[in-house]
């Protein structure tokens, strides 16, 4: 009996000075997570919808993609539409830089025209950023908690997925 107990206290030192061999990395398991807010504006002259998904990896702020989807639905603007194109392509202009990309998707014959911010964080520089109106995402601590709440508060409906 006396020799099970050694054996036993033996093991039991052995896995409490080795550990039970998963890393600290192991141990800390990445949590992802994407709030997508929308927001959707309609009047007599078009009608917008406004998703922003953002991806968060254990509560910091990694991704954002931001789609801004306006169609017209008035017939005195659409006869319009070239000059709207027009004034709109003035200020957007599509462009792929590192870690960030705007794009533009015109639909002439269902009057919508739509534009895709795409950034990744991480990768894009603080002058990209700041560029593009988002001067000092990088440092921003909002979880994603608080950006949910925000983001309602301000009109949006979002879920978290």
């Amino acid at each position: 009996m006396k020799k099970i107990s050694m054996i036993f206290l033996s093991l039991l030192i052995m896995v409490l000075i080795t550990g039970c061999g998963a890393t600290k990395e192991e141990k800390e398991e990445i949590k992802e997570q994407t709030l997508v807010c929308t927001t959707t504006e309609k009047d007599k002259d078009m009608d917008t919808l406004q998703v922003i998904s953002m991806t968060y990896k254990n509560d910091k702020l990694k991704q954002m993609k931001m789609e801004v989807n306006t169609k017209l639905n008035n017939s005195n603007i659409k006869e319009n539409w070239e000059e709207f194109k027009k004034s709109m392509d003035e200020n957007n202009q599509e462009f792929e830089k590192d870690g960030m990309s705007l794009k533009i998707v015109v639909n002439d014959q269902n009057y919508e025209y739509n534009t895709i911010l795409d950034i990744d964080i991480e990768k894009a520089s603080e002058e990209d950023l700041k560029e593009q109106g988002f001067e000092g995402l990088k440092d921003d601590n909002s979880t994603l908690k608080d950006n949910k709440e925000s983001a309602e508060k301000d009109g949006a409906s979002c879920e978290i997925k």
